[in-house]
């Protein structure tokens, strides 16, 4: 990589008149009726090239390579458009109408397909959260950002750890991406939370469903990857620098949070830094204060990118700290966790002809600990991984209407432990990967096809406290993809998508072997564990329109040696704790998901969505565990004109509705059960009431907006059925929250 960064920023070498020479793509934007549009947001995937249009609707993209591009125009109150084009050995014309639409849709996503596609023209089943959505839905974990989105749900052990469910499936079946950067920090429980921000993010993409193709191990139930905004470019070589800034507090458990973006460019050269914090007192539940369950994050990042002939250099440096505090049982103890994590990544993308080369190198480092006491200074469990990952995607110039890469992937990870007690020996994982995957579009018809090899490598230490031999073990899988979506007119599509993943077994289904404090359990790991492997079949139908968005879709994810733990019919002695061990079996997962949108006129906004899913461990004839409940979202938003210095105000009103969920798999029922003596707090349903509201101020050419949020209004106790805490704590659901965000760009 160094001698690439050396390449591409060493002084451009002579060429022959006859080498074809980067060109532009230049064009001009209007609406239906023929009038400009300005500030069109137009950005060239792949060459990370974002521009805007002027008062006469046109755009100018320089210097970009030969070679196939996809472009993206978004505009407040207009339907996104993506355009392939090919650029050759002279500049390009593009010139977009777009359609008016009351309905704000997420311009593309660029995470389930190596070519970026919009809602309507992707073969996988996606969602996107960005924009105003984003801004409102922020949270202390990642999983309670994502909750609100039809299939996902959150798997959480308090305020501060929020694991992304979807469609019943989370922790290492679910794969978290930072801005496409692998992150190996689920490894270890169900209480072990992705450490990521979204604070500064540009939007946040979810796949649903296998996405081994392009990702390989773990993400055999789908991906979220936390997404930044393209850096900034000095068009016409002049300077550029602007930021954004917001702030809230919440006044539940008396949480402050902040975040600060500033970016900007000059000549080739593009820099963005960020921060964000948060800390939160004990929350408050409808009926008590909930005990030491309160948490600290504070998070930093820089990225500096370089652009040349067509391609460019991107260095990203991270850091995100966090203090959370663990609900116990006993409300007199204060357990903590403290975790670090640290990346940095370096991309690469190199023009060859009329193809090109992206190539990316990470580094990742997280370490855990976790203290008996707040005011411990000694670890009772620590937990150590470094990874480095490298891969690399040949896009290939367009073969008639085909386009899509070739690529490798690798990774390796040390861990170790440290502290008083242990869970698992020292590990080494290195994996490998081959793959290609193809886009098609022809006519009214979308097609994807991909297909992966990999192959997978675990070492671990011979571990005299878990009564472990040193012992090595290989594994291997083959997966694929084929999507097909079919327009039926210009606002129906259909869609159909069927999907191969895997996940190898981790050291910790394999070699756990003592008292795990987030689960309430002892654990004892496999080491004759096989790899889990799912086919996935999606249908789905879409429309959209000006007025209106509806989305409905069905599922079935069938896995094979499906990873899980059954009760051994024995107590740890020391700690009192019930042993489970790790076994393997077959499951289903089939389920619904239905959204809709609708705005009939410019002022109201209705939308509504539900999701159920069914897991079934076909080897038991069993449910499955932590199966979310049939649950619904619905909400109207009122939205006023804007007039002077008033932008945009508005009043929402919204609700969801969680079913009790009746199918239980036995164990995990009698569990839960014995925690409160059969009281079952668990599985009651409930309904929550919300009220928001907010508006912009214009000052000094400078937009400011207020959010307003009043959460469970009516001061519901409650139990979130995938709620860790429900085991330690009776109905420990947010009680009325009252919140104040701020927020302004300039």
């Amino acid at each position: 990589m160094l001698l690439i960064a050396l390449a591409l920023l060493g002084p451009a070498p002579r060429v022959p008149t006859s080498f074809v020479l980067p060109h532009n793509i230049a064009g001009r934007v209007v609406d239906s009726s023929g009038s400009p549009l300005l500030n069109v947001r137009v950005v060239v995937i792949g060459a990370n090239r974002p521009t805007t249009t002027g008062p006469d609707g046109k755009y100018l993209v320089r210097d970009l390579s030969p070679g196939g591009y996809s472009i993206s125009f978004a505009a407040v109150g207009f339907l996104p458009i993506i355009r392939r084009v090919t650029l050759g050995d002279r500049d390009t014309t593009v010139n977009v109408t777009m359609r008016a639409s009351l309905i704000e849709l997420p311009a593309l996503q660029v995470t389930a397909t190596p070519l970026p596609t919009s809602l309507m023209t992707s073969p996988q089943p996606t969602a996107v959260v960005g924009g105003n959505d984003l801004r409102t839905a922020q949270a202390a974990s990642l999983g309670e950002t994502l909750r609100g989105v039809a299939g996902i749900h959150s798997l959480s052990t308090g305020v501060g750890i929020g694991k992304p469910v979807i469609r019943g499936l989370t922790s290492n079946r679910v794969l978290v991406l930072d801005n496409g950067q692998r992150m190996e920090t689920q490894q270890w429980g169900d209480e072990h939370g992705p450490n990521i921000e979204t604070a500064t993010a540009d939007r946040v993409e979810v796949i649903k469903g296998p996405a081994s193709v392009l990702y390989g191990s773990d993400a055999l139930g789908g991906v979220v990857n936390v997404v930044a905004r393209d850096l900034p470019i000095a068009e016409d070589g002049h300077p550029v620098s602007h930021g954004s800034i917001a702030g809230g507090y919440g006044f539940n458990n008396r949480s402050p949070d902040g975040s600060l973006l500033i970016e900007g460019a000059s000549g080739r050269f593009g820099y963005r830094g960020t921060f964000s914090g948060r800390v939160g007192k004990d929350l408050r539940t409808a009926d008590y204060v909930l005990w030491n369950s309160g948490n600290e994050a504070l998070a930093g990042s820089g990225t500096v990118g370089y652009r040349y002939r067509g391609g460019s250099l991107v260095v990203n440096l991270s850091n995100r700290t966090e203090r959370i505090s663990l609900t116990d049982e006993d409300p007199t103890a204060s357990p903590t966790q403290r975790i670090a994590t640290s990346r940095a990544r370096l991309t690469a993308v190199i023009p060859t002809g009329r193809s090109h080369f992206e190539a990316n190198v990470g580094f990742e480092r997280n370490r855990r600990r976790e203290f008996v006491e707040r005011s411990s200074n000694e670890v009772a469990l620590g937990l150590r991984s470094t990874t480095w990952t490298a891969d690399g995607h040949f896009h290939h110039a367009p073969i008639g209407g085909l386009n899509g890469i070739v690529g490798f992937s690798g990774l390796k990870t040390d861990f170790s432990k440290f502290g008083a007690e242990t869970l698992i020996p020292n590990s080494t994982v290195t994996s490998g990967g081959l793959f290609a995957y193809e886009q098609l579009e022809t006519g009214r018809w979308n097609i994807s096809i991909g297909g992966r090899l990999d192959q997978r490598r675990l070492a671990v230490e011979s571990d005299a406290d878990l009564g472990v031999v040193a012992a090595t073990k290989t594994y291997g899988s083959a997966t694929g993809n084929l999507g097909v979506l079919y327009r039926v007119s210009d606002p129906v599509a259909l869609v159909l998508n069927l999907g191969r993943g895997y996940r190898a077994p981790s050291s910790f289904d394999l070699y756990s072997n003592g008292v795990h404090e987030g689960t309430v359990a002892f654990e004892r790991g496999n080491p004759n564990l096989k790899n889990e492997t799912s086919l996935n079949t999606d249908v789905a139908v879409r429309v959209q329109s000006r007025t209106a968005l509806l989305e409905v879709g069905a599922f079935a994810n069938r896995i094979r040696r499906f990873i899980y733990t059954v009760p051994a019919g024995e107590t740890d002695p020391e700690s009192g704790f019930e042993i489970f061990d790790v076994t393997q079996g077959n499951a289903l997962l089939t389920g619904l998901e239905a959204s809709v949108q609708f705005h009939p006129v410019a002022a109201i906004h209705f939308q509504a969505a539900a999701d159920y899913t069914r897991g079934q461990n076909t080897t038991t004839q069993q449910p499955l565990p932590l199966i979310p409940p049939i649950r619904a979202t619905y909400g109207v938003r009122f939205e006023g004109r804007s007039k002077g210095s008033l932008s945009e105000p508005y009043l929402a009103i919204s609700g969801e509705t969680n079913g009790k969920q009746a199918r239980q798999d036995p164990a995990e029922a009698s569990f839960y059960a014995a925690a409160f003596e059969g009281a079952g707090y668990q599985s009651h349903g409930y309904t929550l009431a919300n009220l928001g509201g907010g508006l912009g101020i214009v000052a000094g050419g400078t937009l400011f907006r207020l959010d307003l949020m009043l959460r469970n209004v009516f001061n519901v106790a409650y139990a979130d059925y995938l709620s860790r805490l429900k085991t330690s704590a009776p109905n420990p659901g947010i009680g009325r929250s009252f919140s104040i965000r701020f927020s302004s760009d300039f």
